[in-house]
């Protein structure tokens, strides 16, 4: 008999497009693919990946249509999709929350299963506005949860440390990736996004993701005076902020931003000479699989230990609050092409052990343990 899983609304309502909706998309077409039942009862869903995903859905896999973020708060959008979602939800199999509900109207779901993807709020409580009430639902659900999916040890360590959840409850499956649209070898999308040779930051700069000192361990190495740019992909344009701490460092002509389409992130991560990373936490880390995808050199923040797991030895790691630290890195990075290569053979290695397959696999297996 079929493994039947359902997947609840809650990401695909409050997100339009991120990781943790692309997992659950992924997660839900490579459990298809295996035989088992997915349903998705999304109501008037907001997410641009499981729009695109429609298309190769199975009859009565989803229910529910995309709309465009309107006038209606998302919170009272996520409230009316779980009321619609209590209704419409058949009974059997397993739940699996996408997300931490509002309101929960459907406590006697059973099992139920909810991923926790990582723990920087608990960790950085001060860098989020929403920190509050979202860690009481994420708790909540954490409470509620049957099973509890991590994606990487450290995370599970994370959890278990901070809310005193049992281990033995807490499983870890890595999830999948699918690497970045390859750009055309001729073309438009042949030319460097760059004409400089670039270190590459990716995502947002603020908090603990911990640019600032990047910032500051680029300005005080070689690299600027050798010609060599810090391109920031993402993130948010700069803002005033962003401006002044880069005019601060004299770097107004070495520092740019650029955003774009997955492939233009392709093309940038194909053409740097180093992709930086120095998030102090993280849990997962899908940008260090994305470089190494795309044949990139990485490098991290050591004390980032769900990075350093991902990595598995293919990065270079290093002191990311040490300025010193930096500009040994960035320098030596920087004039050693071979061990660049080096990195960049072993990183096309390890993005292998990430297969959406085995992903879906090990969650089934967790699955029939409830089932």
């Amino acid at each position: 008999m079929a493994l039947t899983v359902t997947f609840s609304h809650d990401i695909f309502t409050s997100q339009a497009v991120g990781g943790i909706s692309r997992y659950f998309c992924e997660l839900a077409l490579a459990l298809r693919a295996d035989g088992a039942d997915i349903r998705i009862p999304a109501g008037r869903y907001l997410n641009q990946h499981l729009r695109d995903m429609a298309p190769a859905c199975s009859p009565g896999m989803l229910r529910g249509r995309h709309v465009q973020r309107g006038r209606m708060p998302v919170q009272a959008l996520r409230l009316l999709n779980e009321g619609w979602a209590a209704l419409a939800t058949r009974g059997g199999g397993i739940f699996h929350r996408t997300y931490y509900p509002l309101v929960d109207l459907m406590p006697l779901r059973r099992p139920l299963v909810t991923t926790v993807h990582d723990m920087v709020w608990e960790m950085y409580p001060g860098e989020a506005r929403s920190y509050p009430i979202n860690s009481r639902l994420k708790r909540r659900a954490v409470a509620r949860a049957d099973l509890i999916i991590v994606p990487t040890v450290a995370t599970k360590q994370d959890l278990c440390r901070l809310w005193d959840v049992r281990p033995d409850n807490v499983y870890v499956v890595n999830h999948g990736f699918t690497p970045l649209p390859a750009p055309d070898a001729e073309g438009p999308a042949a030319a460097r996004v760059h004409a400089a040779p670039y270190v590459l930051f990716v995502g947002r700069r603020g908090g603990y993701k911990n640019f600032a000192n990047f910032l500051a361990g680029y300005a005080a190495s070689r690299l600027p005076a050798d010609g060599v740019d810090l391109l920031c992909f993402g993130g948010g344009a700069f803002g005033p902020a962003d401006m002044a701490l880069v005019a601060g460092h004299g770097l107004t002509d070495r520092v740019r931003w650029m955003g774009g389409d997955d492939i233009t992130m392709m093309r940038a991560y194909r053409d740097a000479l180093v992709f930086i990373y120095p998030s102090r936490c993280e849990g997962f880390g899908l940008p260090v699989l994305e470089a190494m995808g795309a044949g990139c050199p990485v490098a991290l923040a050591a004390e980032a230990e769900a990075l350093v797991e991902v990595a598995g030895g293919a990065a270079v790691t290093y002191d990311a609050d040490s300025r010193d630290a930096t500009v040994s890195m960035l320098e030596s990075l920087a004039e050693d092409g071979e061990r660049r290569r080096a990195l960049v053979l072993r990183g096309r290695q390890r993005v292998g052990d990430f297969g959406w397959q085995r992903c879906a696999r090990e969650t089934a297996a967790l699955y029939a343990m409830l089932a």
